[in-house]
C-alpha cells in the first residue's frame, strides 16, 4: 500500500503535472500534496514561459527514481529501502528549495505567501510518516530476514 502511495504522491501527479494537456487538471485536483505544490512543474515557469531545461530534468528524474526505488523496496530489498528513503528526502527537499526561491525572487503570486507554511509542512509530514514506517521494527525485521534469504 505504502508502494501505491509514493508511485502516486511522489512519482506519477508531479509527472503528470508536466504534460501541457493535463497540467490545469491535475494541479487542481492534487491529492495528498506530498510536494510542495504537489511537485508542480508550472512552479518552474519563469516570467517569459519557458522552464529549465535542468531544472526539469532533475525535478522529473527524482520522480522516477522515487517510484522505481519504491517497486525496489516493495519487492524486499534492503538496499531499495534505503535508496527510496535517500531519493523521498532528495524529492522534498528539491522542490521545498524551488518553492522558497521562487518566493524569494518574487516570480510567484502574493496568494502563495501565506500559503506557504502549509505548503512546506504537509509534505515534511508525509516524509516523516513515510520515514516512521519504513523504520518500524517488524519492518526492519522483514527487510533483515528478506537480506538473509537473498544471501544463500
Amino acid at each position: 500500500m505504502l508502494t501505491i502511495f509514493i508511485a502516486l504522491g511522489y512519482g506519477l501527479l508531479p509527472f503528470v503535472s508536466a504534460l501541457p494537456v493535463l497540467d490545469g487538471f491535475v494541479i487542481r485536483g492534487l491529492l495528498f500534496r506530498t510536494l510542495p505544490l504537489g511537485g508542480s512543474i508550472l512552479l518552474l515557469y519563469g516570467p517569459d514561459g519557458t522552464a529549465p531545461f535542468l531544472l526539469v530534468l532533475v525535478s522529473l528524474f527524482l520522480c522516477v527514481f522515487s517510484v522505481v526505488s519504491a517497486i525496489w523496496a516493495f519487492i524486499g530489498y534492503a538496499e531499495g529501502r534505503t535508496a527510496t528513503l535517500i531519493f523521498l528526502s532528495l524529492n522534498v527537499l528539491w522542490w521545498s528549495a524551488l518553492l522558497v526561491s521562487a518566493i524569494v525572487s518574487g516570480d510567484t503570486d502574493e496568494m502563495l505567501l501565506w500559503k506557504l507554511p502549509l505548503e512546506l509542512l504537509l509534505p515534511i509530514g508525509w516524509l516523516i510518516f513515510v520515514w516512521w514506517n519504513f523504520m518500524r521494527p517488524d519492518v526492519t525485521e522483514y527487510y533483515r530476514y528478506r537480506s538473509t534469504l537473498q544471501d544463500e
